[in-house]
């Protein structure tokens, strides 16, 4: 019979044993997980937690499962080797909304696109046919004041579409006219049904209705502060000397953070201040100071874009301004004074652009905003329309065709900033400007909408909302004459884990974009 001493060294002997083959089999890859892709030997830029350096990123799912210096395996391996690897784009400000819109954004870098300054109404409606369609990019809409003023002062019922709202142009009293307090009480509700239905805040248009009077809009305000939702304001001023300065309303837009108590988001900073900027940033940043709870954005470009029937452009707003019709532009082309008058009376709803910052000595202007401390980068992309017919183009065309038109920033705001505000300028750091366009804006949104808290980041656990590009290379190739022109140097695009874009090709036979909004309220 075994002695004790001898039965148990006859037992622990081969469990050691076995403990070292399984340690030298793990060493040597035979133990590894598989992940479905990862992407190895990038540049991972990650601004939360101020990472950067080559590591490995394993993804499962829609979800990143690990970022390792380790070696990794996956059922699929993308070699960033020289590639910056950064959290996709979170664009708070895009009109586009349709299929080809986001084909052209997913090579801008963007993997969420946000409809959150003109909105929209009903929003259970809009939510619904995005999602039968089908999106390439993650998407989402605040509920709209402009559409819930348009229905209330015009009598008529809000269609959850933005050509909808271009129609209203022709029309006046949704524009300029005061609303009485009843009216205010149901344009409040009609803001507040599409709360309760899942908006990603409130949309205030005010730049397009200057009728709309501070208590309506203290209104509106408190409304936003009782759901713990953002408001994102495009102000009504931007006269360079009071009154109805951009400054008047940059101050009315912190008055209302500081006396509603509400969460304060100024759309495009640049066209709202235009060369007033200094001013208005100055104001911003002490509020901010202060601690209250107000944020801004701003597009690459010194030209924006909007409806030339706009109050933007009435007689006095020019003269003010000194706008000259041969800065408006209409698919392309400048206009004279004679078409400019004639294109405002007969189509208002007609999209122009308008090159409000068109001097080259203007560049330091237009610093102010996009490097604004804190600030994101927004496209305030418009929408792809057919500049023969002014109508939407077929979203199944790939490429764009020829006839295709919007302005530039559609097709390359994020890349401009890469390649002229990083690469050529050296005027911000990479991983600076990744911030700006990632993390900043999902810190806006993550306090009101959870799904925001896992976007703009790369850590484990966060979602595989991923870009891999050059950045020798990228660069935005949209011009105002040939804006239907994809940015350059994206090489890979990942939204929720799924390839969208693989060495700048992208995959005609995906959608793997998702509903981004606030959880619905149901009412018994």
């Amino acid at each position: 019979m075994l002695s004790m001493k001898k039965l148990f060294k006859s037992v622990t002997k081969p469990i050691c044993l076995l403990a070292v083959v399984c340690l030298l089999l793990y060493q040597s890859g035979f133990a590894q997980t598989t992940y479905d892709i990862v992407i190895i030997n990038g540049r991972v830029l990650d601004p939360e937690t101020k990472l950067d350096a080559v590591r490995n990123i394993g993804i499962n799912g829609k979800s990143i499962a690990i970022i390792t210096s380790t070696p990794i395996k996956g059922k699929k391996t993308i070699d960033a080797k020289g590639l910056v690897v950064a959290p996709g784009f979170i664009d708070l400000h895009a009109h586009g909304q349709t299929i080809a819109a986001d084909r052209m954004q997913a090579f801008d870098g963007v993997t969420t696109a946000l409809e959150l300054e003109s909105v929209i109404l009903p929003t259970a409606n809009w939510y619904q046919t995005q999602a039968k369609t089908g999106r390439v990019l993650n998407y989402g809409a605040s509920a709209a004041w402009t559409f819930a003023r348009i229905a209330e002062l015009e009598g008529l019922k809000p269609e959850a579409d933005l050509l909808w709202f271009q129609k209203a142009f022709s029309l006046n009293k949704w524009v300029n006219d005061a609303a009485s307090p009843n009216q205010v009480q149901r344009i409040v509700e009609q803001i507040e049904q599409g709360l309760k239905e899942g908006a990603i805040g409130i949309g205030i248009n005010a730049g397009y209705a200057p009728g709309g009077g501070y208590k309506e809009l203290l209104a509106v305000h408190q409304l936003a502060a009782r759901y713990k939702g953002p408001c994102f304001t495009h102000i009504s001023g931007d006269f360079p000397d009071d009154p109805n300065s951009a400054a008047e309303y940059v101050g009315q837009i912190i008055s209302f953070a500081a006396a509603a108590g509400s969460q304060e988001h100024i759309c495009h900073i640049n066209s709202s201040s235009l060369r007033d900027i200094r001013t208005t940033r100055n104001m911003l940043l002490t509020a901010q100071k202060k601690g209250l709870p107000v944020s801004v954005e701003a597009y690459t470009y010194g030209a924006s874009s909007t409806t030339i029937g706009a109050a933007l452009f009435t007689e006095e707003a020019r003269r003010r301004k000194n706008i000259k019709a041969s800065q408006i532009e209409l698919n392309g082309v400048a206009l004279s004074e004679e078409q400019f008058q004639q294109v405002r009376k007969d189509t208002p709803g007609n999209v122009i652009v308008f090159k409000f910052l068109n001097m080259p000595e203007e560049a330091a202007v237009l610093d102010e905003s996009v490097l604004f401390p804190g600030g994101a980068i927004a496209s305030d992309a418009m929408p792809w329309v057919d500049k023969q017919t002014g109508g939407p183009i077929d979203d199944n065309q790939w490429p764009l065709p020829a006839n295709a038109f919007a302005h530039p920033r559609s097709a390359g705001t994020y890349t401009r900033l890469l390649a002229h505000w990083v690469r050529e300028r050296k005027a911000i750091s990479l991983l600076e400007a990744v911030r700006k366009c990632s993390t900043i804006p999902a810190q806006i949104l993550d306090k009101s909408v959870p799904q925001m808290r896992k976007k703009g980041r790369l850590q484990k656990g966060m979602d595989a909302d991923i870009i891999v590009f050059d950045p020798a290379t990228v660069n935005d190739n949209a011009s105002f004459t040939e804006p239907n022109q994809v940015s350059s140097g994206m090489k890979y695009v990942l939204v929720n884990g799924v390839l969208l874009i693989e060495k700048e090709q992208l995959n005609l036979q995906v959608k793997p974009g998702q509903p981004i909004r606030r959880p619905i309220v149901t009412t018994n």
